[in-house]
C-alpha cells in the first residue's frame, strides 16, 4: 500500500506539472500504469488531504500538491541540477513558456594580477582580462596589494563589503554587460506581487549580482518568498561555461530546463 500510495502522489504532481489544473480522481486513473478504481483513489485522496500533501481547493473540484509535497519532489528529483539545453536561445524560450525567470552570468577567470601606482594620483588594479583606475590614497593601496591573486567578483564583493563603492560599481558595471537575463519580466511580477522582499531583492536580480550570492544547489524560503524556488548551477552554454540561476513559482515546471533523476522508491 505504501507503494500505491507514493505512486499515486508522485503522479498527481506530474500531472498538475502538465495541466497546472486541480485532479480528479477519474483523470488521474487514466494517467496511472496500473488498474485502480476511481473510488480507492479518492481514499488515496482523502488520505493525503489529511496528511497536507494534496490540497482540495473547492469541495466539488479536484486535489492539488501543497507546498509541501512540491517542495520534497523538486528534492527528490532535482539533485544534480542537469540542465536539458546547450543553447541560450533555447533557455530563453522555455524560460518564457514556463514562466521562469533565468540569470545566465559568463565564467572566466579573472584574477587581479597587480596594483600600479600613478604618481600619487590614481591606482591602477590590473585583472587578467580588465584594469580599473581609482583615485590613490596609500592605506587603499596597502589593503588592494592584499587582495592580489583575487577573482574579480572576490574583490568587487569586498569592495562593496568594506565601502568602497566607487570600486564596486565600476566593477558591477563592467560585470552587467557580460549578464544575460531571460523573462526578467517574471522577477518584475514576483517583486510587485511580494513587494516585501521585491523591495530589498530585485535590483540584484536585474543587474546579475543574485547568481553570486547562491550557492548551488536548491533554494527555498526564507531566502524566497513562500511558494518560489531558486535553482542556481554552473553549466554550459554555446559551449561557454557559465553560471545559471532559475527563478519561478515552485509549482511551475522546472523540468522543461533541468533533467527529472528517477528514483525506484520514495
Amino acid at each position: 500500500m505504501k507503494k500505491r500510495y507514493d505512486e499515486i502522489l508522485e503522479a498527481v504532481v506530474l500531472t498538475f506539472l502538465r495541466n497546472r489544473e486541480p485532479i480528479g480522481s477519474a483523470s488521474l486513473r487514466s494517467q496511472l500504469p496500473f488498474e485502480i478504481s476511481a473510488a480507492t483513489i479518492r481514499y488515496y485522496f482523502n488520505k493525503m488531504v489529511e496528511r497536507g500533501e494534496l490540497a482540495q481547493l473547492h469541495k466539488s473540484s479536484g486535489r492539488i500538491p501543497t507546498e509541501r509535497t512540491m517542495k520534497q519532489f523538486w528534492r527528490r528529483h532535482l539533485g544534480e541540477l542537469t540542465l536539458l539545453c546547450d543553447a541560450l536561445e533555447e533557455v530563453e524560450k522555455l524560460a518564457e513558456e514556463e514562466r521562469l525567470f533565468v540569470l545566465v552570468k559568463p565564467v572566466r577567470a579573472n584574477r587581479l594580477r597587480r596594483i600600479e601606482r600613478v604618481s600619487d594620483r590614481y591606482l591602477i588594479l590590473v585583472f587578467e582580462e580588465d584594469e580599473y583606475i581609482i583615485r590613490y590614497q596609500a592605506p587603499l593601496e596597502s589593503f588592494l596589494r592584499d587582495l592580489i591573486g583575487y577573482e574579480l567578483e572576490e574583490v568587487k564583493q569586498i569592495a562593496r563589503d568594506v565601502g568602497m563603492m566607487s570600486l564596486f560599481y565600476k566593477m558591477r558595471a563592467k560585470s552587467e554587460e557580460e549578464v544575460h537575463l531571460c523573462n526578467p519580466g517574471e522577477v518584475i511580477r514576483i517583486a510587485s506581487e511580494q513587494s516585501y522582499w521585491g523591495c530589498r531583492h530585485l535590483k540584484e536580480y536585474l543587474e546579475g549580482d543574485a547568481v553570486e550570492t547562491f550557492g548551488n544547489g536548491i533554494h527555498f524560503d526564507p531566502l524566497l518568498p513562500r511558494g518560489f524556488m531558486a535553482l542556481r548551477t554552473e553549466t554550459t552554454l554555446d559551449n561557454r561555461p557559465v553560471k545559471l540561476l532559475c527563478l519561478g513559482a515552485i509549482d511551475h515546471n522546472f523540468t522543461k530546463l533541468f533533467k527529472m533523476e528517477v528514483h525506484d522508491g520514495r
